[in-house]
């Protein structure tokens, strides 16, 4: 398996070179690199310092502009490579500092095919896929470091492996369809279990009854504006959250409204339970309003979300979180400051399983201080401090006080 997605690459790539010529741009190539320095003040597990990076290599092939065909055929390859420490093993929190961390190792994250059709109302993507980049997705919530921002933290716990996001992802197909000029409806069918449990350092594919399948949907309204699915790339979240550089990167200023719900087919051990049942899912709601003023470019934003998942399966019964964001402070210079707070929460039957001396408190919340600014069009710097009260429920550890900057560097 390893060898054909290899060499789907390859051909991918080597069809660059074949379109470089093309008036119109067929090939998008991209690179980022972003570096991570963090250092843990004080509380959590012990202080100390780890140094994180993650680099990320992108193509995305418009196959339909070579042979001049009418509706819009676009492949995707996206190659990641992750090395450093855990900032987690400093702060020992739950809910993850950092969203470059992840397992040493390198590896094809994402490898699709989407086909629009109807004139852009209707899109399906078959192959490896990252749900982050298109579902749970507040645009302002991207600014921030802590992935609890990325995605809901009780989504991001769910599965047994984690759904289908950053740093492992698995095979399924998504097919979103735009309702009306307003309304846009996402559906997506995934491997129940990505990669490989045992090792968290592959995208090992293993299709199984046992394993299931995850099943997610999202509708989201624009209510102040008029939305376009986007013909030549999905709307992906790892633009604002890993690519920041330069005003090319903007983040669009829609304002938006998230409903969505995800369910897995395959059963899962209940918790202080010897079952073994159907029933892990979780339904979410999120939004993001945007307050222009000044001169163009310059807005307030905020955003908040809050989500549940089955506390029979789950540790975490619900999470709420949400922030405001500044952008645009310094003319001519694409920066945003921004604050925000996610907190997690334990539901009952994990409580009740946990009756010790050492019971767990019922709840941990991340407070993120964030401020990012390109200096170049290729360059950019984010100092963040982060606050964590109750670090990993653990009644033995003390709040912890992080601290980072996050350097990126963009071709």
């Amino acid at each position: 398996m390893k060898r054909v997605l290899l060499s789907a690459i390859t051909i991918l790539l080597l069809g660059v070179a074949v379109a470089q010529e093309e008036e119109r741009k067929i090939i998008k190539l991209g690179a980022v690199y972003s570096s991570l320095p963090w250092l843990n003040a004080s509380g959590g597990e012990k202080e100390g310092f780890v140094y994180m990076d993650n680099l990320d290599f992108t193509a995305n092939l418009n196959i339909d502009r070579i042979f001049k065909w009418e509706n819009d055929l676009i492949v995707f390859a996206y190659l990641l490579s992750n090395h450093g420490g855990q900032a987690s093993s400093l702060m020992g929190d739950f809910q993850v500092a950092s969203n470059i961390e992840a397992p040493r190792s390198t590896r094809l994250f994402e490898l699709w095919v989407q086909e629009n059709f109807f004139h852009n109302d209707i899109s399906v993507l078959v192959g490896l896929y990252d749900l982050n980049s298109e579902f749970d997705v507040l645009r302002p919530g991207t600014i921030f470091i802590n992935s609890s921002f990325g995605i809901g933290a009780e989504y991001a716990q769910s599965g047994l492996n984690g759904p289908s996001i950053f740093p492992i992802s698995s095979l399924g197909m998504r097919m979103s369809a735009q309702m009306g000029d307003k309304v846009v409806v996402r559906l997506a069918v995934l491997d129940g279990v990505p990669g490989d449990a045992g090792d968290p350092t592959t995208n090992h594919i293993h299709l199984s009854k046992k394993d299931g399948a995850l099943l997610a949907a999202e509708t989201s309204i624009y209510p102040g504006s008029t939305v376009v699915i986007n013909p030549e790339h999905v709307e992906r979240g790892y633009v604002t959250r890993r690519k920041k550089v330069g005003r090319e990167h903007e983040i669009p200023t829609n304002d938006k409204i998230n409903l969505g719900g995800w369910y897995y087919t395959a059963k899962f051990p209940e918790l202080n339970s010897p079952y073994v049942s159907h029933g892990n899912w979780g339904v979410y709601a999120g939004m993001q309003k945007y307050f222009h003023f000044g001169r163009e470019g310059r807005y307030l934003a905020l955003f908040g979300r809050y989500g549940v998942a089955n506390a029979l399966y789950n540790q975490l019964q619900s999470a709420l979180s949400g922030g405001v964001v500044f952008a645009d402070l310094i003319k001519g210079k694409t920066d945003y400051l921004g604050f925000g707070f996610s907190t997690g929460y334990n539901g009952d039957p994990y409580m009740e399983g946990m009756q010790s001396p050492q019971e767990p408190l019922r709840s941990e919340t991340a407070l993120e201080f964030t401020y990012s600014v390109s200096l170049a069009n290729w360059f950019s710097l984010q100092p963040d401090v982060q606050y964590v009260i109750n670090p990993g429920m653990r009644r033995s550890l003390s709040n912890s006080l992080g601290v980072g900057l996050l350097l990126q560097v963009s071709i």
